[in-house]
């Protein structure tokens, strides 16, 4: 899969979920990954949930995202964020990945795609309508409430990377049915 430059990448933590929540991204503090699991960012010690606050809790209130990422401890808390009425997310396995990213259609109207590596799929970020299934094997739209690590989280030696920044999309999330269509397309040529 093509990867973005370090340019695109959110330098610090706060940085990063305040410019998500400037998008109109929900976002919320994560645990980070420590002695093999979820680890309070503050001290080190062993948390039960991935989410340092209620997940209804995610904000894009600057406020409150300052105050939550500016906490004193030994690290910064992972950025998450998750899918609800504004903000959708398809996974697309790695086959169709390239397909799509390389596709002149969507250089005209990308979307930003998110990565973790070593995993075999991508995540298509999009904005409502979404359909509820889609036309492949290789893509699915993932459920509303479910919680994505945005850059730069890490989990493990896994950091969450841009293969399409949210600045190389002009901030913009592409609609989901538009992918959909894509996707119908592409699927149609490989049959």
């Amino acid at each position: 899969m093509s990867g973005s430059t370090p340019e695109t990448q959110p330098t610090t933590p706060l940085q990063a979920a305040l410019e998500y929540a400037a998008l109109g991204w929900p976002v919320i503090p994560g645990a980070v990954w420590h002695d093999g699991r979820f680890a309070d960012p503050a001290d080190e010690q062993p948390v039960t949930s991935p989410f340092l606050r209620p997940i209804d809790a995610a904000t894009t209130d600057p406020a409150l995202v300052r105050e939550w990422w500016s906490a004193p401890g030994l690290h910064a808390p992972n950025v998450l964020t998750m899918t609800g009425p504004g903000l959708g997310a398809v996974s697309v396995y790695e086959s169709l990945v390239d397909a799509i990213v390389d596709h002149r259609w969507f250089s005209t109207r990308p979307t930003p795609v998110l990565a973790i590596p070593g995993m075999p799929l991508a995540y298509f970020l999009v904005r409502p309508p979404i359909p509820i299934t889609l036309p492949s094997d290789e893509a699915r739209v993932l459920a509303e409430g479910t919680t994505l690590p945005l850059p730069p989280s890490t989990i493990g030696s896994r950091s969450a990377t841009w293969l399409v920044s949210p600045e190389q999309a002009g901030n913009v999330l592409l609609i989901g049915d538009e992918l959909a269509d894509l996707i119908r397309s592409l699927s149609r040529k490989s049959a």
